[in-house]
């Protein structure tokens, strides 16, 4: 177990000296919600970002988060290894398209998924059929 802290202010977290998230010192990243592992069916979702995978959860979707675009380790790809479907809901920038380069390298049955924001914005600007009609 771990604790992580976000910070929830709009702002340039470097003009504050943390970042927008941050972890307790010399703490391993570990993958978020690996209870949606035991929980799903064929199909897993990843996420960049916890928040992410607070959304899909809500909206009945098993799924884990990756904490951040440079998190993903060799480890992972071991723990999803089993499913017929990854889909992989990365952020649309360039960390988001490494995520996704890597998630779908490691594992042949990753799908990305296009985003025209992270999903937490797309479902606050758009709702839950917007994502959810992304997978079908």
């Amino acid at each position: 177990m771990t604790v992580r802290f976000r910070c929830l202010q709009e702002h340039n977290h470097r003009d504050y000296f943390h970042g927008k998230y941050n972890t307790i010192k010399d703490d391993i990243p570990r993958m978020y919600g690996v209870d949606a592992v035991h929980r799903a069916g064929e199909e897993i979702h990843v996420t960049e970002g916890e928040l992410d995978r607070i959304i899909l959860e809500k909206l009945g979707l098993p799924a884990v988060a990756i904490p951040g675009a440079n998190m993903w380790f060799g480890r992972h790809r071991r723990m999803l290894a089993g499913f017929n479907r990854v889909w992989v809901w990365s952020d649309p920038d360039d960390a988001g398209s490494e995520l996704t380069s890597k998630i779908t390298r490691a594992l042949r049955s990753a799908k990305a998924l296009r985003l025209s924001a992270d999903v937490t914005d797309t479902y606050l600007a758009e709702g839950a059929d917007a994502l959810l009609g992304l997978i079908k």
